[in-house]
């Protein structure tokens, strides 16, 4: 579906011409009527032999009415500028011209009207002060049509170019993420609300829940209807009337949006590629101006922000655009400027961030990352989508942007692959970040390991404090990502580095000696692990580590005894309980000289080795 969108100044015969080829009035209004001029946005289309509708939206020539053509403009394939063979080139062909090549739009057709009121040298003329004007612009090639309504054979001829044209131009890609922007809203009678505009970026079906911003209401389609017609789907580019149902006429305004899919993204701040045209009287737009702008059917005041402390016509510039309100556009969308009070415009571009944060350009850093996305390439997009984020779900990953999620998921598996990014669980994150997190969570745990020299593994939840500035989900991945690289050991809820193992230096060998030998100089007397700590006051982590690695046992009462120790003890009850099948705790004070104090910690002991039984005062051996 193809619409073409009129231009020209005023009484150039923009809705004469469109009444012509469509038999269609496009004046609407009564005042338009009354006034004999175009106010606001007309629609009219016309039929191809095949059946196909190419839309056609008259905008207004006069230049108090400028916003309402740009709105017009905004959502067209193509235009058709209209020049009056008597007044040719006038002010306002200049600035519609100017806002044409603003918005990007590549194809069209130039109509000198009203030739049948001019002599020949008089059209010739103008024809050539049209082409002096599109001279040397990258446009593909545009053509000129000479018309009167009295000449039908002329009309035959331009209904027929603009059929071949819009078979030229490019099929719209659906990107499942349909968007309308409203340009009028209604009440009929035993219907309800009716709401128009112009849909692209992908199709709507009849009855289907559909969302509304700024409202941020959830609504039903009850009805579509397109040139004229009721529809059960309405495809992309196409010109549609849709039945809200759940919504009152007085809660919708011009430059709504309805968009078809929860997430949809907005914010006060934009950052832009912004053009400033040339002109014969130049001007300058000084950084923190206010201005309207203008996108789709939107209109808001705001105020632009750029490097310099101002930039001239013809020249531009990355910038940002401020906003009191609230709004939701997608990356690549184009919009106009203008200044308020003057009735001017002043320059145009494209949205390279529709959901930016307040920065200033005066470091060089975001004229770099602007412009790695001018080109709204989708590889350099998501890398710097992820540079400036640093990690995103994947489903929050440009959801305003000209991409389908197809497209974003593919690009995104091509650029792991190239270890261009990381893709983790259902998160997107940036490559020079993930390294980092990777590299202070391995630095970290080796410091922890030269903090406390016995310890061979610490609970997550120590290094979960160090990375406080991630989310729970991404410091779960980073965990996974460590065990699954072998980067480190995970156990029970415990970390250490993979290549960790516990060295003792021949310092820290010749003070182990000397524990275990105080331990073990008189055994009748074991110390507690309180008395052993003070004696080594400047060596608890060593205690500590030879007790986890079963080179000092811990018996009941935080008594100490070696392993040495402790076997001879045992060796004898158990030869002792062989001969005599049972050992009271007096016969053990007889057999080991020791007091009760070490006693009953040492059978509990061989009770949990499974070595003896307790039978009643007496201890057994286990059979």
């Amino acid at each position: 579906m193809v619409i073409f969108g009129t231009a020209g100044h005023i009484d150039h015969g923009k809705t004469a011409l469109i009444y012509a080829l469509t038999d269609i009035d496009a004046d609407r209004l009564p005042e338009e009527k009354e006034r004999g001029m175009t106010i606001d946005l007309g629609f009219a289309w016309l039929e191809k032999p095949s059946g196909e509708k190419i839309g056609i939206i008259d905008v207004p020539g006069h230049e108090n009415f400028i916003r309402n053509m740009i709105i017009g403009m905004t959502s067209v394939d193509a235009f058709i500028l209209v020049v009056d063979a008597k007044e040719g080139w006038k002010p306002q062909t200049e600035e519609h011209f100017q806002i044409i090549r603003l918005l990007n739009i590549d194809y069209g057709i130039i109509v000198i009207t009203k030739t049948d009121l001019v002599s020949s040298d008089r059209v010739k003329e103008v024809k050539q002060e049209i082409e002096e004007k599109i001279y040397g612009i990258p446009f593909l090639k545009i053509s000129i049509f000479s018309f009167s309504t009295k000449e039908s054979d002329r009309l035959y001829q331009l209904r027929e170019h603009l059929e071949k044209l819009s078979s030229a131009i490019p099929e719209k890609k659906d990107i499942g993420k349909p968007r309308l922007f409203i340009d009028r809203v209604f009440d009929i009678k035993g219907s309800g609300t009716v709401v128009t505009g112009t849909l692209v970026n992908g199709n709507l079906q009849q009855n289907q829940y559909a969302y509304l911003f700024p409202l941020n209401r959830k609504v039903r389609l009850r009805q579509l209807q397109s040139y004229g017609s009721p529809v059960e789907k309405a495809l992309i580019g196409s010109r549609v009337a849709i039945n809200i149902s759940g919504v009152k006429k007085e809660e919708l305004h011009r430059g709504d949006l309805i968009y078809s899919k929860p997430g949809y993204q907005y914010g006060k701040s934009i950052d832009v590629r912004l053009v400033l045209p040339a002109q014969k009287n130049p001007y300058l737009l000084k950084s923190g101006s206010e201005v309207d702008f203008i996108s789709h059917t939107r209109i808001l005041r705001g105020r632009v922000i750029f490097g310099k402390k101002e930039l001239k016509s013809g020249e531009q510039s990355y910038g940002q655009i401020r906003f009191l309100e609230p709004l939701s556009l997608m990356l690549g969308d184009y919009f106009i400027i203008r200044l308020p009070g003057l009735n001017e415009t002043v320059g145009g571009g494209r949205i390279l961030d529709p959901k930016a944060s307040r920065h200033s350009f005066n470091k060089p850093l975001w004229n770099e990352w602007l412009n790695s996305r001018k080109d709204l390439d989708i590889s350099q997009v998501i890398l710097t989508e992820l540079e400036k984020y640093q990690f995103i779900r994947i489903d929050e990953l440009l959801v305003n942007s000209p991409y389908s999620v197809e497209e974003i998921k593919r690009t995104l598996e091509d650029l792991a692959d190239k270890n261009m990014l990381f893709l983790l669980k259902d998160l997107a994150i940036d490559s020079q970040f993930w390294i980092r997190q990777i590299r202070q969570a391995i630095n970290s745990i080796q410091q922890m390991h030269q903090d406390y020299l016995f310890k061979e593994s610490f609970p997550i939840i120590q290094l979960k404090n160090i990375f406080s500035h991630l989310p729970d989900d991404l410091f779960d991945a980073l965990i996974d990502y460590l065990a699954q690289t072998n980067k480190i050991r995970l156990e029970s809820g415990e970390i250490s580095s993979s290549d960790h193992s516990i060295r003792l230096s021949a310092q820290q060998e010749t003070l182990t000696k000397r524990i275990l030998e105080y331990i073990e100089k008189d055994p009748e007397h074991l110390p507690t692990k309180k008395g052993l700590q003070e004696e080594f006051s400047d060596n608890h982590e060593l205690i500590d580590y030879l007790i986890k690695n079963s080179e000092i046992i811990v018996l009941e009462e935080q008594i100490m005894i070696t392993p040495n120790v402790y076997c001879k003890m045992k060796d004898k009850i158990v030869d002792y309980l062989k001969k005599n099948r049972s050992i009271t705790i007096a016969q053990v004070r007889d057999l080991l000289n020791i007091s009760r104090k070490y006693i009953v910690p040492l059978l509990t002991k061989m009770d949990e080795d499974r070595l003896t039984v307790r039978m009643e005062n007496t201890r057994i051996l286990k059979e």
